[in-house]
């Protein structure tokens, strides 16, 4: 194989090594439906199920939710830096104007020239600082969709919990123990259930930490990026 194509390849590998790190999260371990059976769930059992599978549904929907904002914050984003740039490039096109007219002794059209760059260069002002504004709500949007997604999980591994309490129930009660080899344990789930919570709290820590650090910016509506006349 010559040297191009081997290139190619070796790139073409490491891409996709890298993008499945990147994309890798780390799985649930899940109770089998079959062992999850109603005959031997207790009332306390029934109601945390009930409450836990409410509570998975709503942080599913607010997750779902964030993700759809962090994708509008992001593309407004895009919006504000192009916009400086625009308005950059008409501040400059306008000082070259005035320039031909003040060459051209036309005092009237630089004195225009002139008014409109400072007004462009007003705006270019105004769009760096919603951007500051834009970036500042991206990073306190970005950990606190990370948070909310630990939650999730965090709820997801209670629910298991409680369903491998129930499991446990149901396995005992057809005579099955621990020492049997597909015996689901509740260790398992305690030791997940732990972890999340764990890292529920960190996210939650990062969350707060990005907000107390946020630097006093401006007051401004950063809605005004997506008017075409600013």
């Amino acid at each position: 194989m010559s040297s191009p194509f081997r290139l190619f390849y070796v790139t073409i590998f490491v891409l996709v090594v890298f993008s499945r790190c990147a994309l890798f999260e780390p799985k649930l371990t899940t109770v089998p439906d079959p062992l999850v059976r109603e005959e031997v769930m207790n009332e306390e059992q029934k109601n945390a199920s009930k409450v836990l599978k409410q509570k998975v549904v709503a942080l599913k929907n607010e997750v779902s939710s964030q993700k759809k904002t962090n994708e509008l914050t992001s593309q407004s984003i895009k919006i504000s830096k192009s916009k400086i740039l625009k308005h950059s490039a008409v501040s400059s096109l306008l000082r070259e104007k005035e320039k031909l007219a003040l060459l051209k002794d036309d005092s009237q059209g630089a004195k225009r020239y002139l008014d409109e760059a400072q007004s462009s260069d007003l705006e270019k002002s105004k769009e760096e600082t919603r951007l500051l504004v834009w970036i500042q709500k991206e990073k306190e949007d970005t950990a606190y969709l990370a948070m909310k997604e630990s939650l999730l999980s965090e709820s997801i591994a209670e629910l298991e919990l409680v369903r491998a309490e129930i499991a446990v129930k149901f396995q005992e009660s057809q005579g099955k123990t621990p020492k049997d080899e597909d015996f689901i344990k509740k260790q398992t789930f305690e030791s997940q259930y732990g972890n999340r919570k764990t890292e529920t709290r960190k996210k939650t820590a990062d969350w707060e930490r990005v907000k107390n650090e946020a630097q006093k910016l401006p007051k401004v509506n950063i809605e005004d990026t997506l008017e075409d006349a600013k």
